[in-house]
């Protein structure tokens, strides 16, 4: 079985050589019509998300790793709207929606994933035609429309069980812009919304789902 050091490191690439407490993955925005629990729609286990046995995030599903991160948090607000008529105190406060946010921190990305904080969207990068050296893009506009998908966060805490915070729904975008470090890593600030999925007939699962091993898994 993995380890919480092989689950952490699964992926790391000469653009990825910081490693978290956690890792945050996302599925790819044409799973998402998927609808119902699959193995390639919303996620039916953990296994689903990742090999367990291997630390890899199941790519055959959708699922990829979005960077290796820190600061990374979860919230959840509920918010309320006062209803007050031409009087001092408030009539009524009623429910008004609630917040999930997923805020985080990535650390030294690839090319293609910066494309993914700009624009929600993705593409593979392209060479560079003509440069002296060999060079790659990815290209930065203003998209017709926002994609959702899918986000995961998986952990391995001490004691080796593992533990995954699946989203149905949400968006993924910058919060600012890079700061460079004197170690000579770039810091993106990131922010994840999530919403409900009103395809789920189910109100109570139409946002966020927690699993846990019933064991270590190391």
């Amino acid at each position: 079985m993995a380890t919480q050091s092989e689950v952490l490191q699964a992926g790391v690439d000469a653009d990825q050589f910081l490693i978290g407490p956690a890792v945050l993955l996302y599925q790819a925005v044409t799973n998402y019509s998927n609808t119902g629990d699959a193995a390639s729609a919303f996620p039916r286990w953990i296994d689903d998300i990742i090999n367990v046995s291997s630390g890899v995030a199941m790519t055959a599903n959708g699922w990829e790793y979005l960077g290796y991160t820190e600061n990374l948090s979860l919230s959840r607000n509920r918010t309320f709207v006062d209803h007050d008529s031409d009087q001092e105190a408030r009539v009524k406060s009623v429910h008004d929606a609630w917040e999930n946010i997923i805020t985080v921190t990535a650390l030294e990305t690839s090319l293609a994933k910066l494309r993914e904080y700009f624009q929600g969207t993705s593409t593979d990068p392209t060479a560079v035609a003509g440069a002296p050296t060999a060079q790659q893009k990815v290209s930065v506009g203003n998209p017709s429309d926002i994609d959702y998908r899918r986000f995961a966060l998986v952990q391995v805490d001490d004691l080796g069980v593992c533990w995954a915070y699946a989203y149905r729904k949400g968006i993924l975008r910058l919060t600012g812009g890079p700061t460079w470090t004197r170690t000579g890593r770039v810091e993106w600030p990131l922010e994840i919304t999530t919403f409900s999925d009103t395809r789920t007939t189910l109100v109570n699962d139409r946002v966020l789902r927690i699993y846990k091993t019933d064991a270590s898994i190391e």
